[in-house]
């Protein structure tokens, strides 16, 4: 597989290429490393957009439509890099956010809109259609922990409904890979970031730097770096740097032992 930044972006055209066709699509963001120059091509590096639609069309069905193009372009390029699947129509993204919609898997990226939207405004760069960034709205602190309060109840209500795959789930989650235990570490110190200091910073390579620079005591900065060393420099991370994290995630995310992740709020009021 041809990670590289030259195939992500021969597979973007692509992509793009095949996308004007949809009339319904208003605006289509480059978000993430990409957008903002850190691209890696390490193993789970993928193509980062946020499209936008229009309002007056069917969201779950236009949204289908937008997935099954992503499909056909991931077919014609040999799978070599993953495309997101994020789509919101225009009223999504507008102040208040409404939160009046099912917690279904289908509706993740309303639970997820502000650190997308968040992304859009740090670094996204324009790909098609219209660059309505000046109009986008910034989310506040209070829609990062709505969002955080939306993901905590769809566990929930898996754990009640399908107790056999949330114990699976909370499973991979209790002991994820390397991988995982860095995605997890390095999104959820954006979250508190903003929580924090009021200031967003939507890349996982600068992070790090914004958290050392504004909050020199935070509470898993050491595991921080060495995520932060894991997905930016894996080949100088040791084995014993490698146990370190393991130890720290555990100590630091898994504070309850009915629970796979660490409540935040309870963190941060620490």
């Amino acid at each position: 597989m041809d990670k590289s930044k030259k195939r992500a972006y021969e597979i973007i055209e692509t992509y793009i290429e095949k996308a004007k066709d949809l009339e319904f699509v208003d605006s289509i963001y480059l978000v993430g490393s990409l957008s903002d120059d850190t691209y890696t091509g390490n193993p789970g590096s993928d193509i980062d957009l946020v499209h936008i639609v229009s309002d007056d069309v069917d969201y779950q069905r236009e949204k289908t439509a937008i997935v099954r193009i992503i499909e056909e372009t991931e077919q014609q390029t040999d799978h070599d890099i993953a495309i997101s699947r994020v789509v919101f129509q225009n009223q999504h993204l507008r102040h208040p956010y409404k939160y009046d919609f099912e917690l279904l898997h289908e509706n993740m990226d309303l639970v997820n809109r502000p650190i997308e939207v968040f992304r859009i405004l740090d670094s996204g760069k324009i790909l098609l259609g219209n660059d309505s960034k000046e109009q986008l709205e910034r989310p506040t602190r209070e829609d990062i922990v709505e969002s955080e309060r939306m993901q905590k109840r769809i566990l929930f209500d898996l754990e009640k409904n399908d107790p056999a795959f949330y114990e699976q789930y909370a499973e991979m989650h209790k002991h994820p890979t390397l991988r995982m235990l860095t995605q997890t570490v390095l999104t959820t110190a954006m979250s508190d970031y903003l929580y924090y200091t009021d200031k967003s910073c939507s890349s996982k390579y600068y992070i790090l730097e914004r958290i050392e620079q504004d909050i020199p005591d935070f509470k898993y900065l050491n595991l921080l770096r060495l995520c932060h060393k894991n997905r930016f420099d894996s080949a100088h991370l040791t084995e014993l740097e490698k146990q370190c994290m393991y130890d720290e995630y555990t100590k630091v995310f898994l504070t309850k032992p009915d629970t796979w992740l660490s409540d935040n709020e309870d963190m941060r009021n620490e």
